[in-house]
């Protein structure tokens, strides 16, 4: 039985690995993980920079593995304990419910699940963390095996070892304490000093592992002059509190919350494996009381976290819960061991066949799960990341410009990992940093014969600042068409899809351009404006438009251009999502993805060779222009 479990933990580990590393993204991402990509191998610490197990294990892997491409190297990690994280439930499943098959099933579902498959093929710190729950849970099934007080330090020394990755790790405090108590005959024991010391001292050097970034940030001359204050800002730092605020869209209504959380788990494993789950959850009481209150209260708490968690990709705090849908799913189709399955009058062995062949089912649906999302995760030709850096970076060099930035955090991390990695000609600083001191800046550059190059949110902000003070002239060499030029250069009867989603925060897109986009797209006709949080129109250009839905809802429709099968998804729920790393959508021609859906209007064409060509307006992808205070015009600036 240990030999088959190794066997199948492996070899879902395996399958799961070879998946993530054909999806993977090549190189930079916006958001945190261009932040993480960023930050891996550069030897500055930060307190922002608060997840230490993370970096620790990730640098030296980076090192070795990708040491010219920091992104993709970092990318590939997560894909490495993507397949960890799937063995390990298997081999919590088959202990559990005394089944390699239920494992096997189990940890498929979870492998092949869109959520977790998502951040599998970036750099995320959410593979590590389920892949720690996974050892975690090990742990417990050793010291359910034979309750020691050195398989229980070894649990604790697991658990405190988590919260270096993620602090969400807390929410598993309650679940594990209670399988704990449970599997132990003498839960007194259990706090008896000895014990209550060994588990403080095991968190207290947990939390060392947090010692850099608290030092950085006392070291720091920026730092408070006050001990508690520091410590309150080493705790806002940790906990990203103020980029979290900025996330939040509002409280949204519970029953909106809700429905998000059942469309969720629809679409991790399908209406058939959520009933899986839900018989398995029953299941689990009779196979092991211990492991059914795990299960139950790490699903209810992590749950009721990510539902009522109010940020914008609340979607990657519903893992924890797919973790524990898994486990469920894999001891609903469980098969006893032979040992136990023998009866009288041979029922056992036709029960054995049945619950067999009800496995291989479970097998054979799991891997449709896989063939469905395999398309929509697949990201190994997204190079989007680095068409952003550098349109923004482009024709600039620090011998005769300095650009001055202002755009989302998200983007601006994949322009810090562009600046050090790919692009150190380029100088670059924030515009919040020097807006101040801005006329002083602009003079001294003036002195050296550099140019200021301001983004286009830093140029309206200096001039209203400073009421028009800087005469701007816009850069030639960053062109950022509107969606209608873009749609003036498709030819007559060429197949496209156009998909309108609602656009939040900065990344609004100019309704006026977008509905003079669709009109063209109909060959002049009138059109209604998009209404509905998501909207697609298809057909081939300068003809009524042969599909259109409009929809407050996520949906997934197909429809047939001049032969080609189109697959509209759309992936993520509004309004609660703010951003998803892949995109909102994605439009597929066969199993080819074509287009990531951004919030925002997205665009595809197919030119004369069956190319496709995408064109974004409104969303974190859309061209933007840029400014320039040149030399020979900053003679102000010297008053």
């Amino acid at each position: 039985m240990p030999g088959a479990r190794v066997a199948a933990a492996v070899l879902v580990a395996t399958i799961a690995f070879v998946a993530y590393s054909r999806t993977l993204l090549p190189g930079v991402d916006l958001g945190d993980t261009g932040g993480f990509q960023a930050a891996v191998t550069w030897p500055e610490t930060t307190a922002r920079q608060a997840y230490p197990l993370y970096y620790s294990l990730a640098t030296p892997f980076v090192k070795v593995a990708s040491p010219g491409n920091p992104a993709r190297g970092l990318n590939l990690f997560s894909a490495v304990f993507g397949g960890i994280a799937v063995g390990l439930l298997a081999w919590a499943i088959a202990g559990a419910s005394r089944s390699i098959a239920g494992g096997v099933v189990g940890a498929l579902f979870l492998a092949f699940s869109y959520t977790f498959w998502s951040q599998a093929i970036i750099a995320e710190v959410y593979t590590l963390h389920l892949a720690l729950v996974g050892a975690s849970l090990a742990a417990l099934q050793a010291f359910q095996v034979n309750p020691t007080r050195a398989r229980l330090a070894a649990f604790c020394a697991i658990y405190a070892l988590a919260f270096g990755n993620h602090l969400s790790t807390i929410l598993l405090f309650v679940p594990f304490l209670a399988f704990v108590t449970t599997a132990h005959g003498k839960p007194r024991d259990l706090f008896r000093p000895a014990v209550v010391v060994m588990a403080l001292v095991i968190a207290g050097v947990g939390a060392l592992q947090y010692t850099p970034n608290f030092l950085a940030l006392w070291s720091s001359i920026e730092a408070p002059a006050l001990a508690r204050d520091r410590v309150a800002v080493f705790w806002f730092d940790v906990t990203k509190a103020d980029w979290r605020a900025t996330m939040v869209l509002g409280a949204q209504p519970a029953a909106d919350r809700l429905a998000m959380w059942a469309w969720d788990a629809r679409q991790q494993f399908g209406l058939v494996g959520v009933l899986l789950a839900v018989a398995g959850a029953i299941r689990l009481w009779w196979l092991s009381k211990a492991w059914a209150v795990l299960v139950w209260l790490a699903y209810a708490i992590n749950t009721a976290f990510a539902i009522t968690y109010n940020v914008g990709d609340a979607h990657v705090f519903f893992l924890p819960g797919h973790f524990f849908t898994a486990f469920a799913i894999g001891a609903a189709v469980s098969i006893p061991s032979p040992a136990s399955a023998t009866g009288q009058g041979g029922r056992r062995p036709v029960l054995r066949g049945l619950q067999a062949a009800a496995a291989s089912i479970a097998v054979a649906l799991a891997a449709s799960r896989g063939w469905d999302t395999w398309p929509a995760a697949d990201r190994h030709r997204d190079t989007r990341g680095e068409q952003l850096a550098a349109r923004t970076f482009g024709g600039l060099s620090d011998q005769t410009d300095l650009l001055v930035a202002r755009m989302n955090w998200d983007q601006e991390n994949a322009l810090i990992y562009a600046a050090r990695f790919e692009r150190p000609d380029v100088a670059w600083v924030r515009l919040l940093q020097v807006l101040p001191h801005f006329p002083r800046l602009v003079a001294d550059n003036r002195s050296i014969g550099r140019d200021i190059v301001l983004t286009a949110d830093a140029a309206s902000t200096v001039m209203a600042a400073y009421d028009g003070f800087f005469p701007l002239v816009r850069d030639d060499a960053a062109p950022a068409p509107g969606l209608s030029d873009s749609v003036e250069r498709i030819p007559r009867g060429t197949p496209y899809v156009l998909t309108v989603l609602a656009p939040v925060g900065a990344h609004r897109y100019n309704a006026a351009d977008v509905e003079r986009a669709m009109r063209q797209l109909a060959g002049g006709r009138d059109i209604t404006p998009p209404a509905a949080p998501y909207e697609v129109i298809a057909g081939l250009s300068g003809e009524t438009p042969a599909f259109r839905r409009s929809s407050a809802r996520p949906f997934r429709e197909q429809t047939t251009l001049l032969g080609d099968r189109l697959t509209i998804r759309m992936d993520a729920w509004l309004p609660s999502d703010t951003f998803r790393r892949g995109g909102f959508g994605h439009v597929l021609r066969g199993r080819e993805p074509v287009l990531f859906i951004e919030r925002g209007a997205s665009l595809v064409w197919f030119s004369a060779n069956g190319s496709p060509v995408v064109a974004y307006a409104g969303g974190l992808y859309a061209p933007q222009p840029r400014f320039r205070i040149p030399v020979s015009n900053t003679q102000f600036a010297s008053r």
